[in-house]
């Protein structure tokens, strides 16, 4: 890092920073202090973790839901402003869920979408034209994907064996100590044609109107170790090896994934990840004997493709989160739980503020009137006979079954709708205990949630004539201008 200019360029907006900032300290003095949450406070502590994001033709809800400190979780969205054209630019919605530390998913925050954009736009993918999942553009996702993993993975290996100063060699190996999972939504709104690309066990999820109903059309695959699609390519690629996946917890050589950027320990050989460990605090190697033909995770994503139907009263949306929410909420639940949220919302109310700017979503959220609480459950003695809640033998711990007869629909926010749900929903004793857990014990009661809920088909073109979304950090490419665009917030 070169200059405070190469570093304020990294961290983004600074209203965004400071935003992140104060929601991070109320969450610290919170977990210091473990007081007893009670429902106002949890739904505050959503809001202060939610936002809108605005492209053309659609609308995103976010929200997250932090379990780790800091979290690991963290995401992005926007627009490539690429044709100079709204109607025309790709946007892209993207979750990064990170582990044994957050610094590899802040780096693909910052970088992934950047490189898949302009590696994009070069290869001319943006303006060929349309073949049904095309092979170039699904090459060149790829490829990004993979070098950017590699970039991460080489420049930490090679600093290590080479040597610098302690502090640096820290720094750079971060990103590479840590992993993260990545699920990037790739939208093409001139063609109506969404693009998915995962790495990992985040999910995607869309929902589409069958003429009584949103069903369910799967836009990613969890790449696990009960994947056997995975178990098969990773016998493929270690030809002999024995015991690589625990069929009963699904890991790979003890790691809940089978795809993930960063993970040095299962791609490096042990000698480095030892040197790494020995002079550079980077963690253990794994047990004597399990490494033997690295690298054992790969960051090259699968990837799906539909066409996104935008017209008439039911258009489709799309459902992005890390496997926090599905830890809890089955795909079918999460499509249930969006389509009672818009029998009694517009995905695009929060643009219609009477003429009034729209600056922010606090500025929304304060003036809508406080929502009367549904009946619910209010007490210990209402969960004890409540069969949906159950010790869990295995995990050690309380836990609960999600159903959408304990759905409530109460919040202007989708995404806080989902995560609510997913956390008690109605069950008000059952949601406040859970938002009431905090770090360290969190982490076994839930995981870091984040959630991208996509509307597609809404008339964005008034709200982006009025406020034209900002530029949030794409490098420019070749022969254009490139830039991520966030809307009313983007995080």
């Amino acid at each position: 890092m070169g200059s405070l200019d190469d570093l304020a360029g990294m961290i983004g907006d600074a209203g965004e920073v400071m935003e992140d900032v104060v929601a991070v300290a109320a969450l610290e003095a919170i977990a210091r202090e473990t007081p007893p949450i009670s429902l106002e406070e949890a739904d505050e502590l959503l809001k202060s973790r939610s936002s809108f994001s605005v492209t053309a033709k659609a609308v995103a809800h976010t929200c997250q839901s932090p379990a780790n400190m800091p979290c690991e979780d963290t995401g992005s969205a926007g627009a490539f402003t690429l044709f100079n054209d709204k109607m025309k630019d790709w946007n892209e919605w993207a979750i990064f869920d990170g582990h044994a530390g957050p610094r590899t998913a802040q780096v693909l925050k910052q970088v992934l979408p950047s490189i898949v954009g302009e590696r994009l736009w070069d290869a001319n993918c943006m303006t060929r034209p349309y073949v049904p999942n095309d092979p170039v553009i699904a090459s060149t996702i790829k490829k990004a994907f993979l070098e950017l993993d590699k970039e991460i993975m080489d420049e930490a290996g090679k600093l290590i064996q080479t040597g610098g100063p302690l502090a640096q060699v820290v720094a750079v190996g971060a990103a590479a100590f840590s992993g993260s999972c990545a699920l990037l939504a790739l939208y093409d709104p001139a063609r109506s044609v969404l693009r998915v690309a995962n790495v990992g066990d985040s999910r995607a999820v869309f929902g589409r109107w069958n003429g009584t109903k949103y069903i369910v059309q799967p836009m990613s695959v969890d790449q696990t170790g009960f994947n056997q699609d995975e178990v098969a390519r990773l016998q493929r690629e270690h030809p002999g090896e024995e015991n690589i996946v625990d069929p009963s917890s699904g890991r790979v050589h003890g790691i809940a994934i089978s795809r993930a950027f960063g993970d040095a320990r299962w791609k490096w050989p042990n000698s480095l990840t030892k040197l790494a460990h020995d002079k550079y605090w980077g963690p253990s190697p794994r047990p004597s004997g399990l490494i033997k033909t690295p690298p054992y995770l790969t960051a090259e994503p699968e990837i799906m493709e539909t066409k996104v139907q935008t017209d008439g009263e039911h258009p489709d949306f799309l459902i992005m989160a890390s496997d926090g929410l599905w830890d809890q909420m089955s795909s079918e639940d999460a499509v249930t739980c969006v389509q009672m949220w818009l029998e009694k919302n517009r995905p695009s109310a929060f643009l219609e503020q009477r003429d009034e700017e729209v600056t922010s979503w606090k500025d929304f959220l304060r003036k809508q009137p406080v929502p009367t609480r549904a009946p619910s459950f209010t007490s210990a003695e209402d969960l004890a006979n409540d069969e949906d809640t159950y010790f869990d033998e295995n995990e050690g711990c309380l836990k609960w079954r999600v159903s959408p007869k304990h759905f409530v629909n109460e919040d202007d926010n989708c995404g806080i709708h989902l995560v609510k749900n997913a956390l008690g929903g109605k069950r008000r004793d059952l949601f406040t205990g859970v938002m009431s857990v905090q770090t360290p014990l969190a982490r076994y009661v839930r995981d870091d949630i984040t959630v991208h809920v996509i509307f597609f088909g809404q008339d964005t073109e008034p709200i982006l004539q009025k406020n034209p979304m900002p530029a949030s950090g794409l490098r420019a490419s070749a022969g254009a201008s490139a830039s991520a665009s966030g809307g009313i917030s983007t995080r």
